[in-house]
């Protein structure tokens, strides 16, 4: 696999153009989709799905949601930090013992953090509904620095492949350069080169949420 930026970077100027509809009323990001020789690529063997966050050079627009778990020092740092929401010790048993609660935390957040001494109680009550969508908490000392782990959540995606060999990740928005966003894809490629799939890759496709498909060329 073989893929030079500046062949990437034309792409994403490509599926720029052709998806810069008038008509659609919101800005739309980026995707990118790796896709691998099926005959190469046994998805029903565990070893070889993909799944792991990977933290891209450039900031995402809008960033993901980032979600802590903690009180005292921790909940002030994490709230200066840029997290959207802060949930105290008490509270999460409220929210555990409610279905809904729990989904609806799930699902708003794409990260979460937590002070070390919010974990037991997490894993009581919230343990299977956040580790079930691989969304459990980093835990996390009251002396660390959340403002660098938050700005590095907001750079933070997950490569994933599920029932077919494939994967697609967001990688940028219209705001962004067509440079920025290329290096977001390169980072992503560095990652599938780092795991030993690179030679297996059948195309990658880049495309905006509600633009055609264009293959980066070789």
């Amino acid at each position: 696999m073989s893929y030079s930026v500046d062949n990437i970077e034309a792409a994403v100027a490509e599926a720029r153009a052709k998806g810069n509809d008038r008509k659609i009323k919101f800005e739309q990001s980026f995707d990118v989709a790796v896709n691998f020789r099926k005959k190469e690529v046994d998805v029903t063997k565990p070893e070889n799905r993909l799944n792991q966050e990977l933290v891209l050079p450039n900031t995402l627009i809008p960033h993901p949601k980032v979600c802590a778990f903690g009180d005292g020092e921790f909940a002030e740092k994490a709230a200066e930090a840029g997290a959207e929401r802060v949930i105290s010790k008490d509270d999460i048993p409220k929210i555990g013992d409610e279905k809904k609660d729990r989904k609806t935390l799930a699902k708003s957040y794409d990260f979460f953090i937590a002070a070390v001494d919010t974990m037991p109680l997490i894993g009581r009550y919230l343990g299977q509904t956040l580790g079930s969508r691989g969304k459990m908490p980093r835990p996390f000392p009251p002396q660390a620095d959340l403002s660098a782990i938050v700005s590095q959540y907001h750079r933070t995606v997950r490569i994933k492949m599920r029932n077919t060999p494939t994967f697609h990740v967001k990688v940028g928005h219209i705001k962004m350069s067509d440079r920025e966003i290329a290096d977001n894809i390169v980072a992503v490629l560095n990652f599938v080169e780092s795991k030993g799939f690179s030679e297996r890759v059948s195309n990658i496709m880049v495309k905006t949420t509600m633009g055609p498909v264009v293959e980066v060329s070789a």
